[in-house]
């Protein structure tokens, strides 16, 4: 299942919360203690809503979004029992599922964001049938990085971004967890290759790589970029449309395949690739095998002797 489709919400329980589906017109009331208040605010996309208004627009937004599903944090036991904490759930209109969390101040230090994170992470992998989910922490937000520790996320990758907001940059670690286990394919950088058919080429290099697009720009494409990881912020390279006027400058492109080289071989193979035949032993110690582009790059695969 991929993180667009909609599922029906359903309440979820743990040992000492209900999870209820998100109303954002009943519920922006209660939620705005969180999402009105600076301090939990804090490390947020966005700034502390003005208002209970305010909150109930921003909700209903969240909950519109494709593929968004919500839950209110409750108290199921004690004198607050029924008490809206927070909010839990998962964000709309992204690429890899994203778990979010949100709790009021005084809600803090008991361990129900982690109950309440776990608890969405697993019906996500499990009721939900979805493949992945993760969570974009900021480096420096230590309790949020053991909250998506506690629901079973670990670091992918990390990248640099900077919300509307905020006067400075921040580092983010892209914590994710998946159903079945996943390895990482290539472990590289960004370059660009000049290209005479970036379409073709793309359709080309995303089959025998086992990649995705994450961007294309033009029609027909004139610059493009593949991932090569199902992460945000995972390895890429990008194709750039080249005048044809001037003859190729070949690049040569070394990706780090880890331990799946011979798996990226067969689907190199049979995609029809340009290969230079089965993995060969180098003196160096790795295994290697190229694909060689139309206009002359090497892409050089490798994983451990």
């Amino acid at each position: 299942m991929t993180g667009g489709e909609r599922a029906p919400a359903a309440p979820l329980r743990t040992i000492r919360l209900e999870l209820v589906p998100l109303d954002p017109e009943a519920d922006a009331g209660p939620l705005h203690r969180a999402y009105g208040d600076e301090a939990v605010m804090r490390w947020w996309t966005r700034p502390a809503c003005a208002d209970a208004g305010e909150t109930r627009r921003y909700l209903t937004e969240c909950a519109g979004l494709p593929g968004a599903r919500l839950w209110t944090v409750r108290s199921s036991d004690g004198p607050g029992r029924g008490d809206v904490l927070g909010l839990a759930g998962l964000l709309g209109a992204v690429d890899v599922p994203g778990l979010t969390w949100l709790l009021r101040r005084d809600a803090w230090g008991h361990g129900y964001a982690r109950e309440a994170a776990r608890a969405v992470a697993d019906h996500a992998l499990g009721p939900l049938g979805l493949d992945r989910v993760e969570a974009w922490v900021e480096a420096a937000n230590h309790r949020s990085r053991a909250v998506a520790a506690a629901a079973g996320l670990g670091e992918r990758a990390r990248l640099g971004q900077r919300y509307p907001h905020r006067e400075h940059p921040h580092e983010v670690i892209v914590l994710g967890r998946a159903r079945e286990e996943e390895p990482t394919a290539v472990l590289g950088t960004v370059v660009e290759l000049p290209v005479r058919d970036v379409a073709g080429t793309l359709r080309l290099v995303t089959a025998a790589l086992g990649a995705r697009t994450t961007f294309a720009m033009g029609d027909p494409p004139y610059l493009a970029e593949v991932g090569l990881s199902p992460w945000s912020g995972g390895p890429r390279f990008r194709l750039a449309a080249m005048d044809p006027e001037e003859p190729p400058s070949p690049v040569l492109l070394h990706l780090d395949a880890a331990t799946r080289l011979d798996a990226l071989h067969r689907a190199a193979a049979d995609a029809g690739a340009p290969v230079s035949g089965p993995p060969v032993l180098r003196p160096w110690g790795r295994r290697e095998f190229v694909i060689t582009l139309e206009e002359g790059h090497e892409l050089t695969l490798s994983g451990p002797g």
